[in-house]
């Protein structure tokens, strides 16, 4: 147990260090994310001395911008599920590792919508009469009761999933599917309580008819399921972005100028299977015969740091099991190279292209001095006959990080359905509005068509709904397939659903008040302040949740090289040598 903890704690140890190193682009976009969080905390200090006098809110319009962000940030953060969905339920193995960034954004979600709810609050402090025990939570009558219990629980099962399969990737342990995959399912579940939740929070308020309506909790999720996505196609392409360098930036297959090197290279022995075992304890399993007869035609190279080992495009039927050392596994694609894994002893790499006979899809260098046993495919067939080779082999045969544009078409598929139901929904709510004619249609007069000459909001909704069918018309169309037209459907999206779930939604439903009273809302400067302030937070946690996670998803930052922290927590995202003529070459 104490050593279990001293482990752990010295995976948070690296993991915090980490996250303040980086390249001059990482720092400038902390500092600006800085600056801005540290103007919203002042700004919303002055609220706290002065009260809620300070924003734009009254006594008829007592809900406004903080809220329109919390219900939009709800719906960000239930939309993680859409990438657990496929990952899970559907088995899209190139999605899997993806999913983590997912509930990672959905961690930072929710830590900005409990943001959002405190700083609504005229009182913070007072937040202790919700706490059982010390006041009344009202709990199952409360709507807010059940808001706190969903919005908490959701947060702790993404900690626990995420937090779990991260450490387990830094130990190099396989993750107990009992210990996470029921959690999952229960966050799939959640997910749709979140913001079904939220959407009862309006529905149930009797005296606000423009949010009596059925649909309100389905449009919720329809809503949350488009911009949640396309947010998230977003931010794995800049993920995908600043983990890589332009080709022929020091990270490159090119031999340059560097003189060949002849590699040592000899016959392998049942010895080097024994080493090898001590690092890949499944190999013990194995009979000794099975053993002996994968031997012939496998090799041992000694290799210096900054050779290459494969290389991208080639073709031959060898796979590379590590004895000692690191290897680093990049892929060149579109003019840009990025590291996929890092590999140790006992782990292999370049075993998906042997066993299919494709051509390499990365190339592989040496990080340090490193010793490698190169086996043809059909003495690795012969290994993986037994079933806890045949297991822990296909296990490794997914490449890590590898956010592909196949995987982002499948999130945009998502999108593309959700955007459909939720405009259907919107026209369905529109029609039941209008074609009625009863007095509960002057909300929905304001909104969209202004109401005894007061139209704050109109340029809004119709800007908004613009942007929906734009993006939904790109989306149908198979120009969407193209990331460039994709990106600028999720834009519109994403801007679309904050304006017509946020101010689209929140505000109307107060006005006309129910004394027949017309009092328009706009934030104030104060408030605006405190909303660019939580956004800028919660872009500064996932910054920080996504400079830890990708070191430890590519193998850099791992419990294996834990004496050697300056392969994982150097400043600059591919920081191996110029890599040395492929050994192929030199023999």
């Amino acid at each position: 147990m104490i050593l279990a903890t001293r482990n752990y704690l010295r995976f948070l140890w690296r993991c915090g260090r980490i996250a303040f190193v980086g390249d001059w682009r990482y720092y400038a976009w902390m500092a600006v994310l800085t600056a801005i969080t540290l103007l919203g905390l002042n700004a919303y200090c002055k609220q706290l001395v002065h009260g809620l006098i300070v924003t734009g809110m009254s006594d008829e319009v007592s809900w406004g911008v903080y809220i329109a962000n919390f219900t939009f940030l709800v719906g960000v953060a239930a939309a993680a599920v859409m990438m657990v969905i496929p990952v899970y339920i559907y088995k899209k193995e190139e999605l899997h590792d993806l999913v983590i960034f997912g509930e990672l954004l959905a961690v930072a979600a929710i830590i900005m919508c409990l943001a959002f709810v405190t700083v609504d609050l005229g009182r913070p402090d007072r937040f202790w009469h919700l706490i059982p025990g010390l006041g009344e939570m009202n709990f199952p009558a409360s709507m807010l009761s059940w808001d706190v219990i969903v919005l908490n629980g959701y947060l702790l099962l993404n900690v626990h999933i995420c937090g779990y399969l991260l450490y387990c990737r830094y130990q190099g342990w396989k993750p107990a599917k009992w210990f996470y995959i029921p959690f999952v399912f229960i966050a799939i579940v959640w997910a749709i309580s979140i913001h079904t939740v939220t959407a009862f929070l309006y529905v149930g308020l009797g005296g606000r008819p423009f949010w009596n309506s059925a649909i309100v909790g389905p449009r919720f999720l329809a809503s949350a399921f488009t911009a949640g996505p396309a947010l998230i196609i977003l931010a794995l392409q800049i993920v995908r972005r600043v983990t890589a360098v332009p080709a022929g930036a020091g990270t490159t297959s090119s031999n340059g100028n560097l003189s060949p090197r002849m590699a040592v290279r000899r016959d392998a022995t049942l010895k080097d299977m024994e080493m090898l075992a001590q690092h890949l304890p499944e190999l013990a399993s194995v009979p000794i015969v099975d053993r002996l007869s994968s031997l012939p035609g496998a090799t041992v190279s000694e290799v210096d740091q900054g050779d290459v080992l494969l290389q991208q495009g080639t073709t031959d039927n060898d796979a590379f099991f590590v004895l000692s050392g690191r290897v680093v596994v990049k892929r060149e694609e579109g003019g840009r190279v990025r590291i996929t894994r890092t590999v140790g002893a006992g782990e292999q790499f370049g075993e998906i292209s042997a066993l299919t006979g494709t051509p390499r899809v990365a190339t592989a260098i040496a990080q340090e001095p490193t010793r490698v046993l190169r086996m043809p495919a059909d003495a690795l067939r012969m290994l993986m006959r037994n079933p806890r080779m045949n297991d822990i082999i296909r296990s490794r045969m997914t490449e890590r990080l590898m956010i592909t544009d196949r995987g982002l078409l499948i999130l945009r598929g998502i999108v593309q359905v959700s955007m459909l139901i939720n405009v259907f929904l919107l026209l369905n709510e529109v029609f039941k509005e209008f074609y009625s004619g009863n007095l509960h249609v002057a909300s929905s007069h304001y909104l969209f068509l202004g109401l005894h000459g007061y139209d704050g909001l109109v340029p809004w909704i119709w800007t908004a709904v613009a942007f929906n069918l734009t993006a939904m018309v790109l989306l149908v169309l198979p120009v969407s397939r193209s990331l460039r037209w994709l990106n600028v459907a999720c834009v519109l999206s994403i801007v679309g659903i904050w304006i017509e779930k946020g101010m689209g939604l929140v505000i109307p439903g107060f006005i006309p008040t129910p004394l027949g009273a017309i009092v328009e809302y706009s934030p104030s400067l104060n408030e605006t302040l405190i909303c660019f302030g939580i956004w800028a937070f919660g872009l500064l946690c996932y910054t920080v949740f996504l400079r830890m996670a990708v070191p430890i998803l590519q193998g850099r930052l791992t419990k294996a090289n834990e004496d050697h922290p300056e392969f994982a927590e150097s400043d600059t995202l591919l920081t191996t040598p110029a890599p040395r003529p492929p050994l192929a070459a030199v023999r």
